[in-house]
């Protein structure tokens, strides 16, 4: 795992120059060592964070050689073996590292190995007789990669935001993210736009070919989330369980592949608990670290399944706890913004960080999560109510009111489902105008600058529409982002098993029975590991995910956040209703209002604190 930067076009001096400052900026991404390639108007920098082959063979750039070839690589390639065994007869490997057979593979191969590859990755390869860089991301972009074209003509391309903004650069702001983050909390629709108006995201599941004299960037697909034709789709079954479980514990054996220490997070939710219970399964060693954080005597306490799972693994597993009670705001979140680079969803992320603070501290450079289980298994409540709302308009009427009435739902909720399901365009406009009232707090000039095409949401009862809403555009793009930036500012790899694209494979083409069963979301997944998962975990109803106490901790400095969110720096910014914002922290503060406003105030004070930290131009001035 690692940090890349890459610099394509004409003055060499100048791409040295940037290079040796994204390899400074980019240091907590690849601690152990760098190294720096420079060609005919090309130079790549590389940090490394050694995972795979701690030897100084795995040295990055990695050159080929014949000399044509240079590679600079973030990621990890877990079948790289296998790769090398059928894709790279008679290449002279140097080194066990997963970058040079990546390097192998594409020299030999092309761009056809990426729908080969099983990991996640962004990656740079120079060819020197062809003169043109090739680049590639990770099927659902668990590694990023960013770049920018700048007024010199040059491209330059880094793992992170801040290598590619000049010093002392004033940044202007992309006015449509931050309005739909600001009124929805959503970011993860942007695709290949950030919240910096001149810097972009390279698409995951994509690669394409630059040269210095051609800056037009022209990704192609090489993978899609697969999901058949209702004709092709097959029953969920004791085959379609067995398929699941191998999957799963492919994905899961694949993921401990290291040369350092491998640990987990464990929230006592369904997906942590079955990746902690497949590691345990097969654990042969000592105990695994496990880290966890949890608020102490909250009703949003888990301690008790994450006591359940050690029990379950008794002396398999070291339970490292992170209490959550004293997180304050004030004091973390400008080091997250500044580690996140961009606004982000709630305080939890703050609570992610402090997990990898956690594992760094125990020495534990490599953590598995469950991450990616509720976007793959229809997880989240409203993709339960869309199972039952596709299930309706199929004609499934039994098996529909069945479920329904085993999740306890009101009636408002069944009306919902019931209009989604046979007039759902109907209720996508009903989702519009909830949607527009939210921005009623943002300014005029803001909300002018959201785009028609940002208002497109999925069809309710349309499961395609909502599983690729949901993977490709609302909650993955957030998890991926986060994980990412939290580990590696610690110097901590992130693994996601449950984005092992083979597992896609297997839940991609079951009917909407797999996912949903006596009013418990994840079918599939209690079914298939129900022997890895402790009971009282596999039993539980509720979903709390990372909960951390958003209105408490805004109470607790809310003279501080009230300072925040109205001072003239925050009016300078032109985004948002101030006096709005105050009523609310007087609400929260129980002195006036009604309602506590709490994500208003926090997404104003993420936004207030990206704009200061990164110097960002106010709405008028961008």
């Amino acid at each position: 795992m690692c940090g890349i930067a890459a610099y394509l076009g004409d003055n060499i001096m100048q791409g040295e120059g940037f290079i040796s400052r994204a390899n400074s900026l980019l240091t907590h991404r690849g601690p152990d060592d760098e190294g720096v390639f420079k060609g005919n108007r090309v130079v790549l920098g590389h940090r490394r964070l050694s995972i795979v082959d701690l030897s100084a063979a795995a040295h990055q750039p990695v050159l080929s050689p014949n000399g044509r070839w240079a590679l600079i690589y973030n990621g990890e390639m877990y079948n790289h073996l296998d790769l090398r065994h059928r894709l790279c007869k008679g290449w002279d490997f140097r080194s066990h590292s997963d970058g040079e057979t990546v390097l192998a593979a594409l020299a030999l191969n092309g761009p056809a190995v990426f729908e080969q590859m099983v990991g996640m990755w962004a990656l740079a390869l120079w060819d020197a007789h062809e003169q043109r860089l090739l680049l590639s991301r990770d099927r659902y972009g668990q590694k990023p990669l960013y770049w920018r074209l700048c007024a010199d003509g040059s491209l330059r391309f880094a793992s992170e935001i801040q290598p590619l903004l000049e010093e002392g650069e004033r940044p202007a702001m992309y006015a449509p993210a931050v309005a739909e983050y600001l009124a929805t909390g959503n970011y993860g629709h942007l695709g290949e736009r950030t919240f910096f108006r001149d810097i972009y995201s390279f698409p995951p599941a994509h690669w394409t070919v630059v040269t210095a004299g051609n800056q037009t960037l022209e990704p192609h697909r090489y993978w899609r989330f697969p999901i058949p034709s209702k004709r092709d789709r097959r029953p969920y079954d004791e085959t379609a369980r067995q398929r699941f479980r191998s999957a799963f514990e492919e994905a899961v054996s694949s993921q401990l592949m290291s040369d350092v220490p491998v640990g987990a997070t464990l929230s006592g939710g369904l997906d942590s608990s079955a990746v902690v219970g497949a590691m345990a399964s097969r654990q042969t060693g000592g105990p695994i670290p496990v880290f966890t954080a949890q608020a102490d005597g909250s009703d949003f306490d888990e301690s008790r399944y994450v006591k359940a799972v050690a029990d379950r693994w008794r002396g398999r597993l070291d339970i490292h706890w992170v209490r959550l009670e004293k997180m304050t705001i004030s004091e973390l979140l400008q080091q997250t913004i500044r580690t996140q680079e961009e606004p982000f969803g709630d305080p939890s992320i703050i609570a992610h960080g402090l997990l990898m603070d956690a594992a760094r501290k125990a020495g534990v450079p490599v953590i598995l999560g469950g991450q990616g289980g509720d976007e793959l298994l229809f997880g989240y409540g409203y993709m339960g109510y869309a199972l039952l709302a596709a299930s309706l308009r199929e004609g499934k009427v039994g098996w529909a009111f069945t479920e329904a009435r085993s999740l306890n739902l009101g009636g408002k909720s069944l009306a919902r489902i019931g209009l989604s399901a046979l007039f759902p365009k109907i209720e996508r406009n009903f989702r519009h105008r909830s949607r527009m009232k939210r921005r009623t707090w943002l300014l005029s000039a803001l909300r002018e600058a959201i785009p028609s095409e940002h208002l497109q949401l999925a069809s309710t009862s349309n499961l395609t529409s909502v599983w690729l809403e949901t993977i490709e555009r609302v909650a993955l793009p957030h998890l991926t982002h986060y994980d990412d930036r939290s580990g590696m500012a610690r110097s901590i790899e992130g693994r996601m098993p449950f984005l092992d694209h083979r597992l896609a494979d297997v839940v991609g083409s079951l009917d909407e029975t797999a996912f949903l069963k006596g009013g418990r979301l994840k079918r599939i997944l209690r079914d298939a590991c129900s022997d890895l998962i402790p009971e009282s975990v596999l039993n539980r109803h509720d979903k709390i995910g990372f909960f951390t106490p958003l209105r408490d901790m805004l109470k607790a400095e809310r003279e501080w956040v009230r300072r925040m969110v109205t001072d003239e720096y925050a009016r300078a910014l032109n985004l948002f209703d101030v006096d709005i914002l105050r009523s609310h922290v007087d609400a929260i503060a129980g002195v006036d209002g009604k309602g506590d406003g709490a994500l208003r105030i926090w997404r104003a004070l993420a936004v207030r604190v990206w704009a200061e930290t990164f110097q960002v131009r106010s709405l008028a001035d961008s």
